[in-house]
């Protein structure tokens, strides 16, 4: 599981993304759990774990999960395994964000809203997330998504201590109805189908 942390604020749009890339080969809920409850806290655990369960997996830091889509920032966590395909991926720009789930190639609209703090990960590095954002008293800026990347970096394994922080302050003239527009552009490339209409 990622860590991605999407912001949407009147007059600027903030999206993070950590690049951490875990793939079990097999399965191994034993070593799941540890790793993203917070037990395991940097690679060198993580690989002596997985060794201690017999548990074989591949670790890789090079996937981005936050991009641009013209002027709208994107950013998406997964789960894939033999029998599930499934994404939440979040739409960002100033003054608006909306939250869809794609399951397979069917896609539900899940949240849309105007302003607010979106964040996508494991229990473990929402309740870090949240925790810092409470210590703040909801004054959630840039500064204070790279606070939450470096602190999650450095307290568990399941995310890297690389990450990418993009950041709009294009002002839209209907920033919802160009967040569905770059959901629907989406869906046309990929051949998902929307379950509802927008």
């Amino acid at each position: 599981m990622s860590l991605v942390v999407a912001l949407a604020k009147s007059k600027e749009a903030v999206i993070g993304g950590d690049r951490r890339s875990i793939t079990f080969l097999g399965s191994c809920p034993e070593l799941e759990q540890d790793l993203y409850s917070g037990l395991i806290k940097d690679d060198e655990s993580l690989l002596a774990r997985a060794k201690e369960v017999g548990a074989t997996l591949q670790v890789a830091d090079g996937r981005d999960k936050v991009w641009r889509r013209g002027d709208i920032l994107v950013g998406e966590v997964t789960e894939i395994t033999p029998q599930l395909d499934r994404r939440r991926r979040i739409y960002v720009t100033p003054g608006a964000h909306l939250q869809v789930e794609i399951s397979g190639n069917e896609v539900r609209v899940k949240d849309r809203g105007v302003a607010g703090c979106i964040i996508y990960g494991n229990r473990f590095t929402q309740q870090i997330a949240v925790s810092i954002v409470v210590q703040a008293s909801g004054r959630v800026d840039e500064a204070l998504v790279r606070e939450i990347f470096q602190k999650a970096g450095e307290q568990t394994a399941s995310v890297s201590r690389e990450y990418v922080i993009l950041r709009s302050e294009r002002r839209l003239s209907d920033p919802q109805k160009a967040l569905e527009e770059a959901l629907d552009g989406d869906c046309q490339e990929n051949g998902w189908r929307l379950c509802a209409p927008l």
